[in-house]
């Protein structure tokens, strides 16, 4: 019987980062089984191939001490007799904001009809990859890995089943770890069609800086001259129109020019892996930029310490390149080519999509088409920040935040369900708990600070999953630690305030607003309180999030924790109310304590209506929230949630809200967005850093389903649902996801029809008039 261990390569630096390893396991099938899979996991991913046809790809994003494996049908491609596995292993070994290091190495098991039939054990032999170069990359970004520079000249067909291996491979040895991985818990991304698109721009480039500079600084300064397609490309027409695919291009026509260089675009933002088709001659160099917009006239390759170029260097011949191991986001691929020494036909190039596999069962259509825009734009927004966890931005970091993962997780229940998905990003970041009861700023991670309030906001994300989803059973195996994590809140308490950690570890953070973000200006450095100070949004923050726990345990069956965080919430409500009320000025205060900015915000004003402080008529609060030049710090779009709910706890002020979303994400739409932008100014935000895909700024998707069709549960699961629609929209119907099945509505003056599954109330206000189920 095969031992199923973790295996990897022997010798010196085995563990050193950034390492490409190559794994092949020949085996034999008497009989085509009637089931076959693979079951592999990895630090940090993997690539597998049998016979030489593609598998799949994608480790999920787990902990080192609770690995995942995923499965993998192996049916298709394996046949009677002799079958090969390659496994082409990458372990990044470098913390980044979704991924903490292991031992490096890969566990697998191949089995027929239940049977195991290989394994990772030592009759799989291995070798360092010859054709990934690793100390010819540079970081992409502080959040992330490593970009690459793969040779094609230097691979051969190790992948294919009449290899013969040759001395550079050698036995695999077992590694350290004897721990069992467990199944994933979301599906495996679905990858679909290479998406290329339009060269929309060509011409010719002069190389700058030299060969030890990094290749992003070369090709941001490039120099580039553009000319016509039919003056680079062979056998085009002189017409203006963008080129397609396929193009050759002859040295003869670069004179005396270092190469030649092709800007394509995809038609949208899309997310996926980095792919190539094209004949060259050897050693023809492609350097490879992809990005999100042209603002610089060119794709932006290097933002800072921010790196989004990658090298290939081809063989001779006609080939076809995907690098699997990392996703790149974009719209825009620059392609810079240079050591022609012959003709070179680029075939096609563009991004190979990898989705996580949803069902789009949520569907809007109302009486305003600017409207159904921005809901088509919002569920796409979410789609691309959804892999193997919610991510902020597809582009820049693809990390999990507490803050606007629960965003994502608000617009996603309207747009998709996506409850197993929700619920194993949830469970990533309560994983990352430490002693103070603060979660690490993203999962999984180890990083030097937090941020408070995101731990407050995965709390009320709890609670929201409870509400859609109705499972109580993650619910109660996690009460116990969000027991803990109150008490220790609670137990910082001074003169009936919760006062903000002081120290490096915690970053003040708010809003990306004016005195909120807890940051120097001019660096966006994180600034840290050495002094005790009291911040109305953390303390109103934590009142919420006292009361989504209460309603958790509940529903649990845990009485005395909901009375304890019911109690501490309205004694902590009592107490803030009076302190941060400013009377000369109407209005809360952000900060109080030594050395406190005078500061007022409507993201306070928000969270002080939504945590019901005393002291404060709420409806002169609303009424001033909706004035444009109220004197308060404006929210921008990541924090827009907590403005549009709290002005909501009045209906009256639903045709604000809408009109609010129109004019602001209206914007976007009008220059161009096919996904929502991180803030409001675009790229050039953030030192030029800006994303232009970010899931928190998709937060209409929730307010169209919850209060423009109007619906939201009442208990858990959505079982009772509230039929409360705020905004005037003179028709709307749309196809809503339950955890028990479609619900349909459609809204019209004086009549609302719907319809849903067994078991599925609705509970609608008399004013609404006629509502019929049917």
């Amino acid at each position: 019987m095969n031992r199923t261990r973790w295996i990897w390569m022997a010798g010196p630096q085995v563990d050193r980062p950034n390492r490409y390893v190559n794994f092949r396991r020949v085996f034999d099938v008497k009989d085509k089984p009637e089931l076959a899979e693979l079951r592999i996991s990895a630090d940090s991913n993997f690539v597998a191939w049998l016979n030489g046809k593609f598998l799949g790809t994608g480790q999920f994003t787990d902990f080192p001490d609770a690995r995942t494996f995923s499965r993998i049908d192996l049916k298709p491609h394996l046949h009677a007799g002799q079958n090969v596995l390659a496994l082409l292993v990458y372990h990044c070994g470098v913390d980044h904001f979704s991924y903490l290091p292991g031992e490096a190495g890969v566990w697998y098991e191949l089995l027929t009809d239940g049977r195991i039939v290989a394994a990772s054990d030592e009759q799989t032999i291995c070798r360092p990859s010859p054709a990934y170069r690793p100390e010819r990359t540079a970081r992409i970004t502080p959040q992330r890995g490593f970009t690459f520079h793969f040779q094609a000249n230097q691979e051969d067909d190790w992948r294919e089943i009449d290899y013969r291996a040759g001395a550079d491979w050698r036995p695999s040895v077992f590694g350290a770890s004897d721990a069992l991985p467990v199944a994933r818990p979301v599906p495996m991304l679905a990858l679909a069609s290479l998406r290329s698109g339009s060269i929309i721009a060509q011409g010719l480039l002069k190389r700058s800086g030299t060969e030890d500079q990094a290749l992003a600084e070369r090709m941001q300064h490039d120099y580039l001259s553009a000319r016509p397609s039919w003056e680079l490309f062979e056998d085009r027409p002189p017409i203006s129109s963008p080129a397609l695919f396929p193009v050759r291009i002859n040295p003869d026509r670069l004179r005396d020019a270092d190469g030649a260089y092709l800007v394509i675009d995809l038609g949208c933002e899309e997310c996926g892996f980095i792919s190539l088709e094209l004949s060259a001659d050897n050693g023809c160099t492609i350097d490879i930029a992809v990005g999100e917009h042209l603002d610089d006239l060119r794709v932006r390759s290097l933002v800072g310490d921010r790196h989004f170029a990658c090298r290939y260097v081809a063989r001779s011949g006609r080939q076809t390149f995907t690098h699997h191991i990392d996703r790149y986001a974009g719209r825009f691929i620059q392609l810079h080519l240079t050591g022609l020494t012959g003709p070179v036909e680029l075939i096609d190039a563009g991004l190979v999509p990898a989705d996580f596999p949803v069902d789009l069962t949520g569907q809007m259509n109302s009486s305003d088409s600017l409207h159904d825009r921005i809901w088509e734009i919002s569920r796409r927004t979410l789609h691309l920040c959804m892999h193997e966890h919610y991510e902020d931005c597809p582009w820049r970091e693809q990390a999990l935040y507490a803050n606007d993962s629960r965003n994502q997780m608000l617009g996603g229940y309207y747009a998709f369900g996506n409850y197993d998905f929700a619920r194993a990003s949830l469970d990533l970041l309560g994983r990352s708990v430490k002693p103070d009861g603060y979660l690490e700023l993203c999962a999984p991670m180890k990083y030097e600070m937090t941020i408070p309030g995101f731990t407050f906001c995965w709390l009320l994300g709890m609670n929201d999953y409870l509400m859609y989803s109705g499972d109580r059973d993650f619910i109660a195996k996690m009460m116990p630690q969000m027991k803990r994590m109150i008490q220790t809140f609670l137990s910082t308490r001074i003169d009936g305030l919760f006062p903000c950690p002081t120290g490096r570890r915690y970053w003040q953070f708010y809003d990306w607003a004016a005195g909120l973000d807890g940051t120097d200006p001019a660096t966006y450095r994180q600034l840290h309180l050495q002094r005790t100070r009291f911040d109305a949004p953390l303390n109103c923050l934590l009142i919420m999030a006292l009361g989504a726990v209460s309603n958790m345990a509940g529903y649990v069956g845990q009485a005395d924790v909901a009375d304890e965080c019911l109690h501490g919430a309205q004694s902590l409500r009592s107490a803030a109310g009076p302190a941060f009320w400013d009377d000369s000025h109407q209005a809360y205060r952000t900060y109080l304590g030594d050395q406190a900015p005078d500061h007022f915000a409507e993201l306070t004003q928000a969270l002080a209506l939504l945590a019901g402080l005393d002291g404060a008529p709420p409806r002169s609060l609303r009424q001033k929230l909706m004035e444009a030049d109220n004197g308060w710090v404006a929210v921008t779009l990541s924090q827009s949630l907590y403005k549009y709910e709290a002005l909501l706890m009045e209906a009256a002020n639903g045709r604000f809200v809408l009109d609010d979303i129109a004019r602001v994400w209206s914007a976007m739409v009008y220059g161009g967005a096919t996904t929502f932008w991180e803030t409001r100014a675009g790229g050039w935000d953030f030192h030029h850093a800006g994303s232009l895909c970010h899931g928190w700024s998709a937060i209409p998707a929730y307010f169209y389903g919850a209060y423009g069709l109007g619906i939201k549960p009442l208990e858990p699961g959505m079982k009772k649902l509230r039929l409360g629609p705020c905004f005037p929209f003179h028709e709307i119907k749309g196809t809503l996801p339950t955890p028990a099945g479609r619900v349909t509505l459609h809204l019209r003056p004086g009549q609302i029809r719907w319809d849903g599954p067994a078991g599925v109330e609705m509970a609608a206000d008399p004013s609404l008039g006629s509502v019929v189920r049917g």
